[in-house]
């Protein structure tokens, strides 16, 4: 699931690296004598345009669509057809008949499918067989394109509601708003709903604009206008990928022997503007580099390693299981703490590869 977040930020960072390039390259070539660079030169920035608006909306629409793949399989792999999302299940059902009966196999979504392996794949659903496998293509269909509502809808489909709306109070796009507007402080309920929608919509409708006009668009987007269109599509799929790792979190690792629920102790912190909070003595061994994590409910999962142990005014690079630490343990944390009363800290005794990246040095032998 993580690697669906780190292929859009590395193709979003491709873009970024276009955009800085056309007016350097442009104002390099414009003195050119040659009647077919100076032509070229006329002709770009259209063209650079149309590149850039149809690059970024595919770039998103993958990654909704990866990642909604990647959490629908790994939820396969939790529980039992059945005991899928309604929704999920209905669309499923609905979507393979559709294309096992209007023959639409053919069409580019649904290349490589099989119409024997998706009526094995719904017969084994529908039976209860385990292991079973989805076709995951009818899952992440969509006839329109990915404006605000579409959004939700495809997310509300695998069971994640109003995606859009619990975006809006997400920490990447609080950060984004708060750059964008020149503010010190977000606002406190959030950004407005309007404001995603209206971005998604204009960055759509650029898309389609290429796709009906070819390389004629009009209102073409500045440098610093493209550069803002990066930053906000980058800010809602970090926002999105938080929101579904939060759920992630929560259903498969509620009763997971891997927890460690950190109880923090109370009127002691958090410190450091909110990156070190005081625990009391752990169930089991805490070390330096441990996954851990906390869910809000309205705003997804932050999640990292712990940076730093604290006992009795020394640090250490582990605390065994009940050790003595009258003053508790401080924990240094690579995000802030949310200021939620009902946010939980929570350790893990292994790493989850799904959304945790490797450790760059192995973590200490127990």
């Amino acid at each position: 699931m993580r690697s669906t977040l780190d292929e859009l930020i590395a193709e979003l960072a491709e873009l970024k690296a276009l955009v800085a390039s056309i007016e350097p390259v442009n104002h390099a070539l414009e003195g050119h004598k040659d009647t077919v660079v100076q032509t070229y030169v006329s002709i770009r920035r259209r063209f650079d345009n149309a590149a850039f608006s149809v690059a970024l909306y595919a770039s998103f629409e993958k990654f909704v669509e990866s990642l909604i793949s990647a959490y629908v399989r790994l939820e396969a792999q939790r529980v039992d057809y059945g005991a899928l999302p309604k929704k999920l299940t209905d669309k499923h059902l609905a979507g393979t008949a559709e294309v096992l009966w209007r023959g639409r196999r053919g069409d580019s979504r649904y290349l490589g499918l099989s119409k024997l392996g998706m009526v094995k794949n719904l017969f084994n659903c529908l039976n209860g067989t385990t292991p079973y496998e989805l076709n995951e293509a009818v899952v992440i269909a969509h006839d329109a394109n990915l404006r605000a509502g579409e959004v939700d809808a495809l997310f509300a489909a695998v069971g994640i509601e109003q995606i859009c709306d619990r975006a809006c109070r997400a920490d990447a796009i609080l950060v984004w708003y708060c750059t964008v507007q020149g503010l010190e402080a977000p606002p406190q309920d959030g950004v407005k709903r309007t404001i995603i929608d209206e971005r998604l919509k204009d960055i759509v409708e650029r898309r389609n604009q290429v796709a009906h006009r070819g390389g004629n668009p009009v209102n073409l987007l500045g440098g610093a206008a493209m550069s803002e269109a990066v930053s906000f599509i980058e800010s809602l799929a970090i926002s999105i990928f938080g929101l579904v790792v939060g759920r992630y979190l929560e259903t498969h690792h509620a009763a997971s022997a891997n927890r460690i629920e950190l109880a923090l102790r109370a009127g002691d912190g958090p410190f450091k503007q909110r990156t070190i909070v005081v625990v009391g003595k752990p169930a089991e061994r805490l070390y330096v580099g441990q996954p851990v994590f906390v869910v809000v409910e309205s705003t997804g999962a932050r999640w990292g390693r712990i940076q730093s142990l604290r006992v009795d005014n020394a640090d250490v690079q582990d605390v065994v299981a009940n050790a003595n630490a009258p003053t508790g343990v401080g924990v240094g944390l690579d995000f802030k703490f949310p200021q939620s009363a009902d946010a939980k800290l929570v350790a893990l005794t292994a790493d989850d590869d799904m959304v945790w990246s490797p450790m760059a040095v192995a973590a200490p032998a127990a």
